[in-house]
C-alpha cells in the first residue's frame, strides 16, 4: 500500500494540473517534477477511473499547450477498466476546436490501446459516429479508421459513409487503414461497396505503440497479481468466481473484471435484459437481436442464427465452445474477418514484436493450446495463422513452444510448393540438421500429419472450390490462386524424403528416427486407397537401410510398407477413372517398376537366401561379390538376420530339445512354423508379404488348408 506521503504528493500532482492556473513551460521546476511524479504513479500502478476522468478534461481540453496535453493522454493508465466518461469526454472536446490535431490524434491513440479495457463497449458503439466526422482529416485518419474497425455493427454502415472512404481512397490511394474498413463495411453490405478488396494479409492497422500497450498490459497484471496475493482465504475466491459466473450467466459483466488474460470473454452490447419478460412482450421483441451472452444452450443457437448479436470481441471463440459452434456453422465472413484480424494482431505482438521472457511463456503457450483446440474442432488451418507462422518460423529457436508451433504447423493450409518450402519446409530444414535425434522425430512427425491433413482435408476442400465452382466449404476462406494441389503433395513427399534419407545418414540410423520415418512411408503407401489420392509415391533408394536394421520391427514394418505399395498399386491399375489423370512429374512404369525391384530384393534377401548374388544389376543392394563372403548372402535370411536371431533362438528353444538345440540354419526345412511363431510374437508382416509375394509359398498353403 502507498504511504500517506505518497497519497498526498500524487493528489498535490492532480490539483497542479486540473485546478491550477495557465502553467510556464520554459524552466519550470514544479512542472517537471509533476509529470515525473505522474508518470511514475501511472507506470507503477495505473490511475482511478475518477483520476482519468479529472486528468481527461485538462488534457482534452488543449488548455495547458500540446506538450503538456499529450504527456497527460500518455499517462492515463488504468489502474483496472479505463471509465466509459473518460470516452465520452475525449470525444466531446474533439468536436470543439480547442485540442490541436496532435491532441485530437494522441486522444484516439489512447482510446485504441484502452480498448479492450473500457468498462461499457455499447455506450462507445452509440457515439462511434462522431468519430466519422474526423475521417477526412489526413492526420486522424488511420486512428479513425481503427476504432470504426473495431466498432462497427451492421446498422453502422451507410451509403454515405461507403461514398465518402471511396473518395478517400481516390484522393489518397489505396491506404490499408482505408481498404480495412472497406472490407468491414463490403462484409455487412457486398452491394454496396464495388471497389474489389485485396485479398492479402497485410495487417490493416499494425501497432504503433508497443511500449504503450507493454506498460498498460504490466500494470493490469501487478494489479491482478497483487489482488490474488491479498485475498484471505480459497472461500473467497471460490465466492468470487461463482459471483463473476453469476453475473455472466446473466448477461452482466464483471464490475471490476481486469484484462490480464489477452484472451476476451464473450460479452454484448445488449446483455443487461435481466428481467423475465412475459410471453407476449417476448413475442413483440422477437425480431430484436439476441446478445450471445444470453445464449445458454446449442439448441437455443440453432433456432435463432439469423438473430445472434455478436460479441464486441470475436476473440472470445477462443474460450466459449458455444461461439466455436455458431462459427463453423453459420461461417459469417463479417465473424470470420473480426477474429482473423484479433488472432494476427495479437500473435504478432506476442511472438514477433514483443521480448519474450520467460515470465510471459505460460500466457502464450495458453493462447496457442486454445487456437490448437479451435483449428482441431473447425478442422482447418487458419490463414493469418499461417502467415503469422510464415514469419515467425524465420526467426523462431526451435525450443520455444516447440509442440504448439508444430501442431500448427501440421494444420497448415494447401499453398504452392514453393511457398510451403520458403515459409516452413527450409526453417524446419535448418532445425533438422542440427538439433538431437528426438527433434529430428518430432520435425518428421509434424511434416507427417501435415501430410494427412492435405490428404484428409485440404485436396478435397480445394478440389470442390475450383473446378466445380462450388461454394465455400471452409469457416475461413482464403483465395491463393489456381494451382495443381497433388503436384504440391508429391513434391512434398519427395522433399520429406530426402530430409529422412539425410537424417538417418547423420543418426546412423537410429531405432526411433526409422520408426518415424517408416511411420510417414506408411501414411504415403495408402494415401490412394485411404484418401482417394490417384497416384502412388515410391521413396528413394534408402528406404531398404529398415531391413539392415538390428531390430525386428525394422525389416517387419518394411514388409509391411512394401506389400501396402503392392496393393495400392494395383487398385490405382484396376482404377480407370485415375489412369486419365496426369500429374506433372509423376512418372507411373517408374514408381512400378523401383517397386518390383524392391520386392525381389526383399523376397531374395529373406527368402530365397540370395541377398548379393541374385545377378541383377538394377538391385537396391548392388554390391561387388568379390568384396563379400560366400555366405553373405544368407546374413539376410529371415532365420539368420541379426533381427530375427533371438526369435529364432527361441524358436528353437521351443521346438527342439534342451540337449540338442542346433543352429538356426536348421529352421530352414520348417520356415512355414518359424512365420507362425513370429506372427504370434506380433511380428505379422512378414508372412503378410511372403504369402502376397511367393506364387508358390502361397499355392502351398492353400493346399495345405483344403487338405486339412
Amino acid at each position: 500500500m502507498p504511504s500517506l506521503d505518497e497519497s498526498n504528493i500524487f493528489q498535490d500532482t492532480l490539483e497542479y494540473f486540473v485546478n491550477g492556473g495557465k502553467i510556464k513551460k520554459r524552466g519550470n521546476v514544479e512542472l517537471s517534477l509533476a509529470l515525473k511524479t505522474l508518470e511514475d504513479v501511472s507506470k507503477s500502478k495505473g490511475l482511478s477511473p475518477e483520476d482519468i476522468i479529472s486528468l481527461i478534461k485538462v488534457a482534452a481540453s488543449g488548455y495547458h499547450g500540446d506538450v503538456i496535453s499529450c504527456k497527460l493522454i500518455k499517462c492515463l493508465v488504468p489502474a483496472s477498466q479505463f471509465p466509459v466518461r473518460a470516452v465520452e469526454l475525449a470525444l466531446s472536446f474533439m468536436c470543439t476546436s480547442k485540442p490541436s490535431n496532435k491532441v485530437q490524434a494522441t486522444l484516439l491513440r489512447l482510446l485504441i490501446a484502452v480498448y479492450d479495457y473500457i468498462d461499457e463497449k455499447e455506450t462507445v458503439q452509440k457515439l462511434g459516429y462522431l468519430l466519422f466526422y474526423f475521417i477526412e482529416n489526413t492526420v486522424l485518419t488511420p486512428y479513425v479508421c481503427h476504432l470504426l474497425y473495431l466498432l462497427t455493427r451492421k446498422e453502422d454502415v451507410r451509403l454515405y459513409r461507403v461514398r465518402k472512404l471511396l473518395e478517400l481512397q481516390t484522393k489518397l490511394g489505396p491506404q490499408p487503414y482505408l481498404i480495412g474498413l472497406l472490407s468491414i463495411y463490403k462484409l455487412y453490405f457486398p452491394n454496396l461497396v464495388s471497389i474489389v478488396i485485396p485479398n492479402t494479409r497485410k495487417q490493416f492497422f499494425p501497432t504503433r505503440d508497443r511500449q504503450w500497450y507493454a506498460v498498460i498490459k504490466e500494470v493490469q497484471e501487478r494489479n491482478q497479481a497483487a489482488d490474488t496475493a491479498h485475498m484471505k482465504s480459497s472461500l473467497e475466491l471460490s465466492e468470487k468466481l461463482q459471483a463473476a459466473e453469476l453475473s455472466m450467466l446473466h448477461g452482466i459483466p464483471p464490475a471490476k473484471r481486469r484484462k490480464v488474460d489477452p484472451i476476451p470473454v464473450v460479452h454484448s452490447s445488449s446483455s443487461k435484459l435481466t428481467v423475465k419478460l412475459s410471453s407476449r412482450l417476448m413475442a413483440m421483441l422477437e425480431e430484436k437481436p439476441l446478445p450471445f451472452i444470453q445464449i445458454q444452450n446449442i439448441e437455443t443457437l440453432l433456432k435463432n442464427p439469423d438473430r445472434v448479436e455478436l460479441p464486441s470481441q470475436m476473440g472470445a471463440a477462443l474460450r466459449s465452445p458455444l461461439l466455436q459452434c455458431f462459427m463453423s456453422y453459420n461461417a459469417d465472413p463479417l465473424m470470420t474477418s473480426r477474429f482473423s484480424y484479433w488472432i494476427q494482431d495479437t500473435l504478432c505482438e506476442k511472438l514477433l514484436y514483443s521480448t519474450q521472457t520467460p515470465a510471459c511463456f505460460p500466457e502464450i503457450e495458453s493462447i496457442l493450446k486454445k487456437l490448437i483446440q479451435f483449428t482441431e474442432f473447425i478442422q482447418e488451418g487458419i490463414p493469418v495463422v499461417d502467415k503469422v507462422l510464415f514469419r515467425y518460423l524465420q526467426i523462431w529457436n526451435g525450443l520455444d513452444f516447440r509442440q504448439e508451433i508444430f501442431r500448427l504447423v501440421s494444420r497448415c493450409r494447401l499453398y504452392p510448393f514453393s511457398v510451403l518450402n520458403e515459409n516452413i519446409l527450409e526453417p524446419l530444414r535448418k532445425l533438422f540438421v542440427r538439433t538431437s535425434v528426438f527433434i529430428k522425430c518430432q520435425v518428421m512427425l509434424c511434416l507427417t500429419q501435415l501430410l494427412q491433413n492435405y490428404a484428409m482435408v485440404e485436396i478435397p476442400r480445394y478440389n470442390q472450390k475450383y473446378p466445380e465452382a462450388k461454394p465455400g466449404i471452409s469457416v475461413f476462406e482464403d483465395d491463393i490462386g489456381m494451382f495443381d494441389p497433388l503436384t504440391s503433395v508429391i513434391e512434398l513427399i519427395g522433399y520429406v524424403d530426402r530430409l529422412a534419407s539425410v537424417g538417418l545418414a547423420l543418426e546412423n540410423d537410429h531405432n526411433i528416427l526409422l520408426h518415424f520415418t517408416l511411420s510417414f512411408y506408411e501414411l504415403v503407401s495408402t494415401l490412394h486407397a485411404r484418401y482417394g489420392l490417384p497416384f502412388v509415391y515410391l521413396p528413394s533408394r534408402h528406404m531398404i537401410r529398415a531391413l539392415l536394421c538390428d531390430n525386428a520391427t525394422g525389416p517387419a514394418r518394411l514388409c509391411g510398407v512394401i506389400n501396402s505399395y503392392k496393393s495400392n498399386c494395383q487398385m490405382l491399375k484396376d482404377d480407370a477413372t485415375n489412369n486419365e489423370i496426369e500429374i506433372p512429374g509423376y512418372q507411373k512404369k517408374e514408381t512400378i517398376h523401383s517397386l518390383n525391384i524392391l520386392i525381389l530384393d526383399l523376397c531374395d534377401s529373406l527368402w530365397r537366401r540370395k541377398a548379393f548374388s541374385h545377378g541383377r544389376n538394377d538391385s537396391y543392394l548392388n554390391f561387388d561379390l568379390e568384396h563379400l563372403a560366400t555366405e553373405a548372402s544368407d546374413g539376410l535370411s529371415l532365420y539368420l538376420h541379426q533381427a530375427f536371431l533371438p526369435f529364432a533362438l527361441l524358436f528353437l528353444k521351443e521346438t527342439q530339445p534342451k540337449e540338442d538345440i542346433g543352429h538356426p540354419k536348421g529352421i530352414k526345412n520348417v520356415r512355414d512354423m518359424f512365420m507362425e511363431f513370429l506372427q504370434r510374437e506380433n511380428i505379422g508382416e512378414i508372412k503378410d508379404f511372403i504369402l502376397n509375394t511367393i506364387t508358390r509359398y502361397r499355392n502351398s498353403t492353400s493346399d495345405t488348408k483344403n487338405k486339412v
